[in-house]
């Protein structure tokens, strides 16, 4: 009982002192308490005044915010060294069957399953003390050795979740532990030089507020013609020779349920009605047919359960191949999100901030190529890794370097429907046969009542899955 008490009181007063509103309000009252003492005094002379007499009690805020945002970096710091560690993943290759009549719609319910599994801290002690994060996951289309791979990167602890997800809803597809192509790739971009290799790779936002949409597979899908938006990727990425290595990778953690309560304003700001004169009365004018599918799309969205969303894509290649290709990786596969795109609601756009690529306008004006070169080994460790967003401003800043700021690698909220559109195994729409390998046969189970034969203790291993003790 204590402890919940405490801990509400620790979160009042956070929140309390997060607000500048609340801090403009204390200086305006502490002048206005201050001026009686001071009535003859001018305004500087009050104000300097002020501070003299007060500077110990800002003193003590500004100190505990700072400490504040510096413990919990280190607690979230150390659950992620803990929990995050690279050997808690594995990485699950998805492969398709040769004949595929699931629609994206399918992959929202298995994006549903893993949403389930949780999100962030629930309460003071996990968030300050055991500085729980969210878990973050990866979905992962890749071109590979002159192929297309689907993979998921996911808690080892949540494998069986996952397939039972995946096997409820797509019955023919395997599922497989694969061994994680990335650390088949440098680690180090003077290991990468040395390889003669190079690199470039970005990061994706959203164009306006997470409340609005992009184009899901509804969108997609209509009476005349049914086309699934995988397939652009397929083509683009099918372009790259053997030699050539592309992913774009979607790093997702489960929003919280929530989520969309920010984003109320925005809503209520859309259902405004605009008035027009009628003699001595207004009268609202009626929503056009636009603003109503606005509306209802925004709606539609935050009805929805939501992921915390971050897309990095990255291509790595051979410096003899690397002007040609890049270019055509950066036109390429950043072009093949403008798809998404959704007149008057939301859109994607390279974050030219993480980008491989610097500019002398851009401050610090000055050492370019060291720049770049702490920006590609940014790009290089966040693509090996998987690297989430900084939590916190703290977290980003004490990450930064000089010539290479973090402050600019943020997530986005997108509804289970924008993911799976974004990602799921390709329809049977989509022809995948020059870039895809797919599953030759189905898998079935033996018919049931089958008669098995053998010792006792062999018959246990197929009851238990254990060998019986008893030999």
């Amino acid at each position: 009982m204590f402890g919940k008490a405490f801990g509400h009181g620790v979160d009042v007063v956070v929140n309390i002192l997060s607000n500048w509103e609340v801090w403009l309000f204390i200086v305006l009252m502490g002048f206005v308490a201050a001026a009686p003492v001071f009535p003859s005094i001018n305004i500087l002379a009050l104000i300097r005044e002020f501070i003299l007499y007060t500077w110990w009690f800002w003193l003590f805020f500004l100190l505990f915010e700072l400490f504040r945002a510096l413990f919990l970096h280190w607690r979230q710091q150390k659950f992620k060294k803990a929990e995050m560690a690279a050997e808690k993943f594995l990485l699950l290759e998805i492969r398709i069957p040769r004949e595929m009549d699931k629609s994206p719609k399918a992959m929202a319910q298995v994006l549903g399953s893993l949403h389930m599994l949780g999100s962030g801290p629930g309460n003071w002690h996990e968030k300050y003390l055991d500085g729980q994060v969210p878990i973050w996951s990866a979905l992962e289309i890749v071109k590979l050795e002159g192929e297309m791979h689907l993979y998921l990167r996911i808690p080892k602890k949540n494998r069986h979740l996952v397939e039972v997800a995946f096997f409820s809803n797509y019955p023919d597809v395997e599922v497989s532990e694969v061994a994680d192509y990335m650390r088949n790739l440098p680690a180090t971009t003077a290991e990468m030089y040395a390889r003669e290799m190079d690199i470039w790779g970005t990061e994706m936002k959203l164009g306006s507020e997470d409340a609005y949409p992009i184009k899901t597979f509804a969108d997609f899908e209509s009476a005349e013609k049914q086309s699934d938006p995988i397939a652009v990727f397929l083509e683009v990425l099918g372009k790259l020779t053997e030699e050539e290595v592309a992913c774009i990778q979607i790093i997702i953690s489960p929003a919280p349920k929530d989520w969309a309560k920010k984003w109320e304003k925005v809503l209520d700001k859309l259902r405004e009605l605009k008035f027009v004169d009628a003699g001595d009365a207004k009268v609202p004018l009626p929503a056009t047919p636009g603003k109503s599918d606005m509306i209802a799309a925004v709606e539609r969205k935050l009805t929805k359960s939501a992921f915390n969303t971050l897309i990095r894509i990255g291509y790595i290649a051979p410096v003899t191949l690397m002007k040609s290709g890049s270019a055509f990786a950066r036109g390429g596969i950043v072009g093949a999100f403008n798809q998404y795109a959704s007149p008057k609601l939301n859109s994607f756009k390279g974050n030219s901030e993480t980008a491989t690529k610097v500019d002398k306008w851009d401050w610090p004006h000055v050492n370019l190529n060291k720049r770049l070169e702490y920006r590609k080994q940014r790009m290089l460790h966040n693509l090996r890794e998987r690297v989430n967003p900084p939590e916190t401003f703290t977290a980003a800043l004490l990450s930064s370097f000089f010539y290479d700021w973090n402050l600019d690698s943020k997530y986005f909220e997108l509804s289970i429907d924008e993911l799976a559109t974004i990602f799921h195994p390709p329809s049977s729409v989509v022809l995948t046969a020059p870039h895809m390998r797919r599953v030759e046969s189905k898998k079935a189970g033996p018919p049931s009542g089958l008669p098995i034969f053998g010792e006792e203790e062999h018959l246990d291993k197929f009851r238990t899955g254990i060998e019986s003790s008893s030999k």
